[in-house]
């Protein structure tokens, strides 16, 4: 069914930020929008949504307050919390059926309002905030346009996103807005149409990235021998034990890094569904681990393929920003794989938005999938489906599609965020059911360490636990390329 929409916005700028939000709900709710230049253009049968500053009083009509002060934001390149307090943020309390049975209760962060009540549904219908404004704060990744803090590592730090501060970002607040409107628009017979995955009613996105090809390197031999024998923390008996088990695998040619490649290839392959592993071709950085496509690497590449599975680049530390060089690493993986390499993700989550999308976007990337928290679980763009990036300098949506990362390993790794394996599992299995409720996609990122006996004990197990309850909760789990493909199906 189509809707009219009206937009009484005199601001450019602003009307394509609504239309590639309306856009957006479009693609998950199959609702297709007719954007009029008069209402005088619409007939009173036909539903329609107002945008603006008025009071549309009309049969099958949701008026959507307009929000100056949004405007104002989005013109200054401000973020909300340079303008005002976070105090000033209304706190909504949800019951069906605006929001679905399983969050009855939840208070949903309002800002941009435009009068009160905050929803109007008896005489007629009206949202008096500016609900669209606020899917577009956050489904743009607004706070990191505009602040200039980063993390030692260039990267925008998850403390300063304003669902991190509102203590929201384990939920995808987007599509609790998205699922507001749809509830509006039932009320004047618009029928929607949820997503379907194959047949299933959400997905789950498994890749994995390959940072590190072997654990045994000069390096790693050294770390085992020095670090963790002659010089470790734990008891003798303790550091005895491991040096044992280190000398028997090396002289056994056994390596725990290239081996959970293959332990990954065959679980997969045995539970029928497929992933998306993200390789490198350089690195000159501290931060980077040069691989060294030898027999074993070309070989599974090759398995990979034979089965279905998808290669995308993994760029060295430093290509986030340079053009040339991830040129230079995308002709390289190509040369390695024989194929088209249609996806990336940047090495550390580094992304700058002004440069990367269009470094990627220029070198024929179809998707990224590197907007993820560093340092937390959760929700960075506070959406639970593959967009488009949004071209903020140039108001245009662009080509390249975003398939943001929910879950993570390495959060938990190397001393950050010290968890249990069954608190780490308890927490990934929750966000899974709260995608699962809104149709959408969770995308996991597992590394090839997850085998790792040594220093990865019981990811083995949140891994394959993980796939098999995803599989149990009707998911369907595969590949980036293979959720794009889904994606892009009417």
């Amino acid at each position: 069914m189509q809707v009219k929409v009206f937009l009484d916005v005199d601001n450019d700028s602003h009307r394509r930020r609504i239309e590639y939000v309306l856009k957006n709900f479009s693609l998950v709710y199959g609702i297709e929008f007719d954007i009029v230049s008069s209402i005088d253009d619409v007939s009173n049968n036909e539903p329609l949504i107002y945008y603006g500053s008025n009071f549309v009083r009309r049969d099958k009509s949701i008026s959507i307050g307009k929000s100056t002060q949004a405007i104002e934001l989005f013109e200054r390149r401000k973020s909300y919390d340079e303008l005002y307090e976070i105090a000033t943020i209304h706190f909504v309390n949800l019951k069906t059926p605006l929001v679905p049975v399983e969050f009855e209760g939840f208070k949903l962060p309002v800002f941009f309002v435009t009068g009160e009540p905050i929803f109007e549904v008896d005489d007629f219908l009206r949202i008096n905030f500016d609900i669209l404004s606020c899917a577009f704060y956050f489904l743009s990744s607004w706070d990191e346009r505009v602040k200039v803090k980063r993390d030692d590592f260039g990267r925008f730090p998850d403390d300063e996103n304003l669902l991190v501060k509102l203590g929201v970002s384990d939920l995808p607040i987007v599509n609790f807005y998205f699922f507001i409107l749809k509830k509006f628009l039932e009320k004047i017979d618009v029928v929607s149409k949820q997503r379907d995955w194959e047949g299933k009613n959400f997905a789950v996105c498994l890749t994995h990235d390959v940072d590190v090809l072997r654990k045994w390197s000069p390096f790693g031999v050294y770390n085992e021998i020095v670090n963790k024998f002659i010089m470790g923390r734990e008891e003798i008996q303790k550091r005895r034990e491991r040096f044992a088990k280190f000398l028997y695998y090396f002289l056994k040619g056994y390596d725990p890094y290239r081996e959970g490649m293959g332990k990954i290839f065959e679980f997969e392959n045995k539970f029928g569904v497929k992933s998306t592993f993200f390789l490198k071709s350089g690195g000159a950085t501290k931060y980077d681990a040069r691989y060294k496509w030898d027999e074993f690497m070309f070989g599974f590449v090759r398995k990979l393929k034979e089965n279905g599975f998808e290669i995308g680049l993994h760029p060295s530390f430093d290509a986030f920003d340079k053009i040339e060089l991830m040129r230079n690493e995308k002709e390289k993986i190509l040369e390695f794989v024989g194929s088209n390499v249609f996806g990336v993700r940047q090495h550390y989550l580094r992304y700058n938005f002004k440069i990367t999308p269009f470094i990627q976007s220029e070198l024929g990337f179809k998707y990224d999938s590197t907007l993820g928290f560093t340092s937390r679980q959760g929700f960075r763009c506070g959406y639970a489906f593959p967009f488009k990036i949004f071209d903020v300098d140039g108001n245009v949506e662009m080509e390249i599609y975003e398939i943001p990362i929910v879950f993570m390993d390495a959060v938990y790794q190397y001393g950050k965020n010290v968890k249990s394996i069954e608190e780490i599992l308890s927490e990934v299995v929750k966000l899974l059911r709260v995608v699962k409720v809104f149709g959408g996609v969770m995308t996991v990122l597992f590394h090839n360490t997850v085998y790792d006996e040594f220093d990865s004990w019981g990811w083995d197990f949140v891994y394959e636990e993980f796939v098999k309850l995803a599989l149990e909760e009707g998911a369907f789990v595969g590949s980036c390329e293979e959720i794009i493909d889904l994606f892009e199906t009417k």
